[in-house]
C-alpha cells in the first residue's frame, strides 16, 4: 500500500503508449464530461483587481465584484453580478433571470480552455504535466477563441485517476489574444472616448486550479471539478485613465506608477438537484 501511489505516478509519466497528444485528448474529454456534471451545482465567485508596480507592490485597488450563476427560462445558466465591494447596487439586480443573463452575454472568458486542450502542439514533461505550446497555424484563425488559445504556452497538470486538467498555468506569448472592443456600460460613469484594449494580451500570465467537489449523495457521476482559484497577471498601459469590467467603468487615480493589473478569483460551489446546464464562464478581462 505504501508504494502504490508512487508506482502509479511513474506509470502515468513513463508509459510509452501514453503520448502527449493522447493524454491531451483525454484531458479534453474529461473537461467536457465535467461540464455535464455542472448541472448539479451552483456557484458564487468573488473577483479582486489591483494595480501593481514593477516590484509587485500594490498601487491601487478597485471595487471587488461578486457574481453568481443564475438560471434562464430555457434551463441554461449565465453569470450575473450580485454585489459590488463598494456598495454600488448590481445592475438589474431585481430583474428576472432572462434579463440579467442577456445583460451579461457580452462578457466572455479570457480564453477558451477547450480550445487550449484541443491544441495539436504538446509534449509530455518529466513531472507528469503536459506542455501546450503556441500554434503558428491556428494563430491565423478568424475565430478569436482559436487564435487566442494558439497564442498561449501553458503547463497542464492532470489528475492521475481521471486525467482531468486540475491545474493550468501559463502565459500569452503571441498576439492572438490582443483585441480592441467597445464596452457596454451598464452603470453611471465617465463617458468613453473610443475603443478599449483588453488586458489579457501578449505578456499576460495566469494560473487556474480545480478542486473536486464530491457528490453528497455518493454518486461519483455527479461530482464536479470546480475552478476555485484563478490568478491573472496582465500588462497595464500607463496612459489608461479607466478600468472597465462587468459593465462598469472605474477611474484610475495613479496609473503612471502601475506596470501590471492583477485579478484574483475565488469560487465556491454548492450542489443542488436542478437538471439544467451550467457553463464555465468568467468575464472578459477588460
Amino acid at each position: 500500500m505504501r508504494f502504490a501511489p508512487i508506482l502509479f505516478a511513474i506509470t502515468l509519466c513513463a508509459a510509452p503508449a501514453e503520448k502527449a497528444d493522447a493524454l491531451l485528448a483525454k484531458a479534453l474529454k474529461a473537461f467536457q464530461q465535467n461540464q455535464e456534471s455542472e448541472k448539479h451545482w451552483n456557484w458564487v465567485a468573488t473577483e479582486q483587481r489591483s494595480l501593481r508596480d514593477g516590484a509587485g507592490k500594490p498601487v491601487e485597488d478597485f471595487p471587488a465584484v461578486t457574481a453568481e450563476s443564475i438560471i434562464r427560462s430555457d434551463g441554461k445558466r449565465c453569470n450575473a453580478v450580485v454585489s459590488w465591494g463598494d456598495g454600488k447596487p448590481a445592475y438589474l439586480a431585481g430583474a428576472d433571470p432572462d434579463a440579467r443573463c442577456q445583460a451579461m452575454d457580452q462578457f466572455k472568458p479570457a480564453f477558451s480552455i477547450e480550445a487550449l486542450l484541443g491544441s495539436s502542439q504538446s509534449q509530455l514533461e518529466s513531472d507528469g504535466t503536459l506542455l501546450v505550446m503556441p500554434d503558428k497555424v491556428r494563430i491565423k484563425s478568424n475565430d478569436y477563441a482559436t487564435r487566442c488559445a494558439a497564442s498561449i504556452r501553458a503547463s497542464v497538470t492532470l489528475d492521475a485517476k481521471t486525467y482531468f486538467p486540475r491545474k493550468i498555468e501559463g502565459s500569452v506569448v503571441e498576439g492572438g489574444c490582443d483585441q480592441m472592443f467597445v464596452g457596454k456600460q451598464q452603470y453611471d460613469g465617465m463617458r468613453q472616448t473610443g475603443p478599449l484594449k483588453s488586458n489579457f494580451r501578449k505578456g499576460a500570465s495566469f494560473r487556474m486550479e480545480f478542486t473536486l467537489q464530491k457528490d453528497r449523495f455518493q454518486n461519483p457521476a455527479n461530482s464536479y471539478w470546480l475552478c476555485d482559484t484563478q490568478h491573472y497577471h496582465q500588462p497595464w498601459m500607463k496612459e489608461a485613465e479607466t478600468l472597465f469590467y462587468w459593465g462598469r467603468q472605474v477611474r484610475v487615480n495613479d496609473s503612471k506608477q502601475a506596470k501590471f493589473l492583477d485579478k484574483d478569483i475565488k469560487t465556491t460551489a454548492k450542489e443542488f438537484g436542478v437538471d439544467s446546464g451550467l457553463r464555465f464562464d468568467t468575464d472578459k478581462d477588460h
